[in-house]
């Protein structure tokens, strides 16, 4: 387990993580804020991410970002769905595919791994198609030493996300816990109480999800604040850093939140 052993010491190397999410053109197609990903991520990838996550055909063209000692880590999306892409067409019966291996996350340099947990699909075979991939991933990561991710979501029709009401979320948590994740992506709650429950239903530590758009930096990094006092270890982070106005300016403040626990107020001024 030495491989494993040090791959999550690295990416915990300041006690928590912070994970910059880039694979949303996989599941969701193209998004704005990701047109120009080269020119994005330039911006980001050293203001204080411990990694940066993306499919490994992304790595071609973004490969820079990983050539230095104190480059960010690379976690490699494996698994596609879709469950997200409304804007084009609701899903009826769904789909989970996988789309790359454990080795092509080795020939691309991954340092992990992510895949999807998605519950809540019309017909359950897919689900169970998801849950058989998954173990056979698991057993393959641990060969290689790499950190193995799940991202567990409970979705539904009619939601644009995932569902985030306490319960269901507890529920996907353990599922994963129990098919063995090194470490989870979960949804945050909405409130400390509830997503301390979370936590403590957990076998592996916890990266919050950044989620959907919020309505300003404040109330995202208020969120993202919660979640960490709420015993997460961490936080990935897409759509409301590379959407920002100033995604190099928003990351600083969310290092600044994750690695050095300062004080709220303190860290907005990095905005202004």
């Amino acid at each position: 387990m030495t491989g494993l052993e040090i791959r999550m010491r690295k990416l915990f190397e300041k006690n928590r993580a912070f994970v910059v999410a880039l694979d949303h053109g996989l599941v969701m197609g193209p998004l704005k804020g990701l047109e120009r990903i080269a020119e994005t991520v330039r911006k980001i990838s050293y203001k204080g991410p411990d990694a940066l996550q993306m499919t490994p055909a992304m790595v071609r063209i973004l490969k820079e970002n990983f050539f230095s000692r104190s480059s960010p880590m690379l976690i490699a999306r494996l698994d596609t769905a879709n469950v997200w892409r409304q804007k084009y067409r609701k899903y009826e019966s769904g789909y989970y595919s996988a789309v790359y291996t454990i080795r092509d996350a080795i020939e691309a340099g991954a340092d992990a791994v992510v895949t999807y947990l998605v519950v809540g699909y019309g017909e359950d075979q897919v689900e169970g198609v998801n849950v058989d991939y998954l173990a056979a991933l698991r057993r393959e990561s641990n060969d290689y030493g790499l950190p193995f991710i799940i991202e567990p979501l409970f979705v539904a029709p009619d939601n644009p996300d995932s569902i985030k009401e306490p319960e269901l979320v507890k529920y996907v948590t353990r599922l994963a816990s129990e098919i063995g994740a090194d470490i989870l992506k979960v949804d945050y709650t909405g409130s400390k109480e509830s997503f301390r429950e979370v936590v403590s239903y957990a076998f592996a530590p916890i990266l919050i999800r950044g989620g959907p758009k919020t309505n300003s930096d404040e109330e995202f990094l208020k969120m993202l604040k919660e979640a960490l006092d709420a015993g997460a270890k961490g936080i990935t982070v897409g759509r409301n850093l590379w959407q920002s106005d100033n995604p190099d300016k928003l990351a600083q403040a969310i290092s600044y939140l994750v690695h050095d626990n300062k004080d709220l107020g303190e860290i907005l001024k990095v905005l202004k």
